[in-house]
């Protein structure tokens, strides 16, 4: 598989074609700004783009490569954490720091390249207030949906179990608030992992707000 990479600084853009080339994935080209980066798209025609800093907004930039390439899987370098949001709703598969440990960031491009949404953990309470209320939606956040188009239907009970998650609760935790058992909070985690087609907890509640479904 061939790779855009983009970020306005050469060292970044250096050490993730090195976490790509261990992924087994070549750089085709990489860019300092969205001009260069969609030229090389077009070019190139990549099937994973890595967007980090740059002239604009990352979620712009990945929404225009949806346009270019609908099958490209994007993964955002955030260097501020409020950006998690806008790049999930633009459709991006996946998210992490911009200073990301390379052990962290090669885990996460090979769970994409296999068809996985991911979202470094550290960034997930960014998305959820203290009670784990999940902020308003922005603009356009019904374009995200999963590979198959419309997106999963969530029960009600297993929204506030998401919710709970998302503010750091234990199953034991979850399962005291909502005045259940802790056998039955696995069984609604079992059932919103089979929906989401996640395999844990924070993939889930990635995929949950990439799709709006917590809003």
């Amino acid at each position: 598989m061939r790779a855009v990479v983009v970020d306005e600084w050469p060292m970044v853009r250096v050490g993730v074609g090195k976490v790509l080339g261990d992924c087994g994935v070549r750089v085709a080209a990489d860019a300092a700004d969205a001009a260069a980066a969609l030229a090389a798209l077009r070019s190139q025609e990549p099937g994973l783009l890595v967007v980090g800093s740059h002239d604009g907004p990352q979620a712009q930039l990945i929404t225009r490569a949806f346009e270019l390439l609908p099958a490209v899987r994007c993964l955002a370098l955030l260097g501020e954490p409020d950006d998690l949001r806008p790049v999930l709703v633009a459709g991006a598969h996946g998210a992490v720091p911009r200073g990301v440990d390379p052990v962290e960031l090669t885990d996460v491009v090979r769970r994409i390249l296999a068809g996985d949404r991911v979202v470094s953990p550290g960034l997930l309470p960014r998305l959820f207030g203290s009670n784990g209320a999940v902020p308003a939606s922005s603009p356009g956040a019904d374009a995200a949906r999963d590979d198959a188009g419309a997106p999963p239907a969530l029960t009600g009970r297993e929204r506030e179990i998401l919710r709970l998650l998302g503010a750091r609760r234990s199953n034991a935790e979850i399962a005291s608030a909502l005045f259940v058992s802790s056998a039955t909070v696995k069984t609604h985690l079992a059932h919103i992992y089979g929906k989401l087609g996640a395999r844990g907890r924070y993939e889930a509640l990635g995929r949950a707000v990439a799709l709006g479904l917590l809003d």
